[in-house]
This record gives C-alpha cells, structure tokens and sequence, in this order.
C-alpha cells in the first residue's frame, strides 16, 4: 500500500501528539518574556537613575537640558552636593574646576636660551648671548626711559563666572592662551610707565599690569580673574650685564658706608651725650644758624637752652651723659675744690690778721716755718752746706731718682682716672 492511499490520522490524535511540545514551548517563551520584562525595567531603572552626579569642594556644576542651562541666571551654578539630572542626552553636567591655576611667562619677555646654555657660568651664558637681540625669537620689554630689560612672570587666575567661562571658553588650554595674551598686554602697558633702575629694582605697578588684563578678559566674558602677578626675575639685556652690575654693588657699597656712617654717629652722639644727644645737636645747630642769619634773640634763646641743659644734666626731660656729664661734673668738683681752698685761705687771713697787727714779727716766723715745712716736706733732696761757703758736688742718688720717677707716675695715672670718671 502506497504512502497515498493510507488513511489520515484523526484530528484528535494529532492534537494529542503536538499538546506536550506546545506546552513546552509556551511555557519557556513565558519564562522568556518575563526574564525579558525585568531586565528591561532594570535597565529602564538604571537609566533613570544614570544622571546623579556629586559635585566636590574646589569645582561647581551646570546642567544643560538639550543645550540650553537648567535654572534660572542666579541658580544655574551647582556647589558642593549630590545631584539628580535627566540621563544624557537629555541633560548634560559640566563640572568647572575653581582652584586657582598658575600660568608661567618664561619666554614671552625673555631672551632665548637653549641647550647651549645648560652648565654654563654667568659669564659664559653673557658672552653667548652678547649680540643684538633677534625680535623674532628674543622677547624683552620696553621701559619708559626707552631701555630694553627681560623679565620673567607668573600670574595665578580662577574662574568666578562658570557660565560665562562655559559659554565663552570652555577648556583649560584656551583659557590659558587667553590670560597669557591679555597678560602680555597689561605688563607691556605697566613696564612703559616705569624706568629700567625702577624694573631692574623690581618695582612694579602691579596693579596697572593686572588691572589692563582684567579688564581685555572681561570684555571678552571670559568669566576668569587673575588674582595675582609676580616678578619672578628682572635683568638688563646681556650685552650690558656687566655695567648694570657694577652700578648695583657701587650702590650697595654706598648703603653699607651710609649704614656704618650712621652706626658711628649714634656711636659717637652717645659717647658725647648720652641719651639726649639728639636733642642737644638739635639746640646746637638752632644757634649756629640763628648765628649765620643774624637773628641773636633766637641766638641768645638757643644758648640759654644750652646753658641749662649743661648746667642741669637735661634736656627736654632726658638725660645728658657721656663726655657732656662727665666734663661738667670733674668742672664742678673742682670748682667746689677751689672755693672751699680759698675759703680756707680767707679764713686762715682773717684769724691771722689781728695777731699779725699786734706782733708782726712772730706772725711771720711762723709763716716762714710753715712754708719752709710745706717746702721741704715730701719728695724733696735737701742738701746742706757749710755756713759762709758754698761748693757743691753733687751726686744725685740713682734709687732716690727712680722712686721720685715712680710717684710722679703714680700721681699722673691717678689724675687722668679721676678725670675719666
């Protein structure tokens, strides 16, 4: 029997045959599409929640929807937080970085150096570079005084304005170019206004420099500010090195000599009079140009000041010492000395007066005796000869000669003692 006369099988043994494999395959397309439906919500979960973002303590944040920044103009920027944004491309974070970036100008204003110059002495390096500068690769500045000087900078500058920084700059790189262009502008301005001793000194307007700069990045809203310019090096062009050095260590020469001038003087004003030096040269230079104008009531006012001070130790309520106090104290000493030695002698006068008047005679013996004692007492040789005959051979002894010489020493190095007090 051929395959085309067998009779077809019945519809329900059919249906009993294919029933377990269709039960098969619904049930693993089920299992499928629920796998299918959790991995998609999943990932529809994860998406959602793709646009949290944290923001740290040296940056701030903006969020752009399609292009466009989230938030009003005052609250676009984002600050330090944890944050939730619409996953890209629908919204969009850009992080600015606040911290102060330092930006080095090392070849605009200076003169070119290279490999050459690498383990080369001063002198070596001047001697190189000792011809006329190329513009094209020597960079200088023009001072005030028509003098070309080098010098070296570096400028610190942050971002304040994040959104005009975002829509106008955008990246590190060219914010650089743009403060180093603005930069060159406001020190070239700053150096025009001073003389070559000024810059070679490190004087500098900073504020000028800065303030041109500051304005150019501001026309352009760049949201940047420098914060700081400073002179790292200053020099004289190359080929005059040698001159400018020369100037600087005569004048440092002449400050070390004006120091030392002045040490001396409070040295010697203080030796002279003490504390109220100062204000005693100051009383003495009143009278000497009172003197030379002619003016003598101020004369005469300056010299009864002077007179006081010496005669009161004081001037001005301070103190005279040094010279001053001691000369004036050995003057009153002695003229305590003197007066009391001629009290003495006016006393010794008058009690010696009425005696003298009733016996004359007996006064002046005794006179003699006491001057012929205070004559002969002491260191001095007595020689006595033969009465009515005078021949004298003498022979001075050495030893009495040698303590004579001793004591007058003595008494010398005493006296300038007493007059050093």
């Amino acid at each position: 029997m051929s395959s085309a006369d067998r009779p077809a099988p019945a519809p329900d043994d059919v249906a009993g045959a294919l029933d377990p494999a269709q039960q098969s395959l619904a049930e693993a397309l089920r299992v499928s599409f629920g796998i299918l439906k959790y991995a998609m919500f999943a990932a529809l979960v994860a998406y959602a929640f793709s646009g949290t973002f944290s923001v740290g303590s040296n940056e701030v944040a903006l969020r752009l929807r399609f292009g466009d920044y989230v938030g009003a103009p005052g609250e676009r920027v984002l600050e330090r937080g944890t944050y939730l944004a619409a996953p890209f491309p629908i919204e969009q974070v850009i992080k600015v970085d606040t911290r102060p970036m330092t930006l080095s100008l090392d070849k605009e204003f200076w003169y070119q150096t290279g490999n050459r110059d690498t383990g080369m002495t001063r002198d070596q390096i001047r001697n190189a570079h000792a011809g006329p500068l190329n513009p094209v690769l020597d960079g200088s500045l023009l001072t005030g005084d028509m003098n070309i000087a080098h010098a070296r900078w570096t400028v610190t500058f942050r971002v304040t304005d994040p959104v005009a920084f975002v829509t106008n700059v955008g990246t590190r790189p060219l914010a650089e170019d743009l403060v180093r262009c603005a930069m060159q502008q406001g020190i070239v301005q700053a150096v025009a206004q001073l003389s070559a001793d000024d810059l070679l000194k490190g004087v500098v307007n900073r504020e000028v420099a800065t303030g041109v700069a500051q304005r150019r990045l501001a026309d352009m809203a760049t949201g940047l500010t420098i914060d700081r310019l400073t002179l790292d090096k200053v020099t004289a062009p190359v080929s005059v090195i040698g001159s400018f050095d020369a100037v600087t260590t005569a004048e440092s020469d002449r400050d070390q000599r004006i120091v030392a001038a002045q040490q001396d003087q409070a040295r010697i004003l203080g030796e002279a009079a003490g504390e109220g030096s100062e204000k005693l040269l100051a009383a003495l230079d009143r009278f000497e140009r009172a003197a030379e104008t002619g003016d003598m009531a101020a004369a005469r006012a300056a010299e009864q000041e002077i007179d006081a001070a010496i005669g009161d130790l004081k001037i001005e309520g301070v103190a005279l010492g040094g010279d001053v106090a001691r000369i004036v104290n050995t003057a009153k000493t002695h003229r305590t000395q003197v007066v009391e030695r001629v009290k003495a002698d006016s006393d010794t006068f008058n009690r010696l007066l009425p005696q003298y008047e009733q016996n004359p005679r007996i006064i002046l013996s005794r006179l003699w005796e006491d001057a012929r004692e205070q004559i002969l007492t002491g260191d001095v040789e007595t020689f006595y000869t033969v009465p009515g005959k005078l021949e004298l051979q003498l022979n001075r002894d050495p030893e009495i000669q040698k303590e004579r010489q001793k004591e007058q020493m003595k008494s010398l190095k005493e006296r300038q003692a007493e007059f050093g007090k």
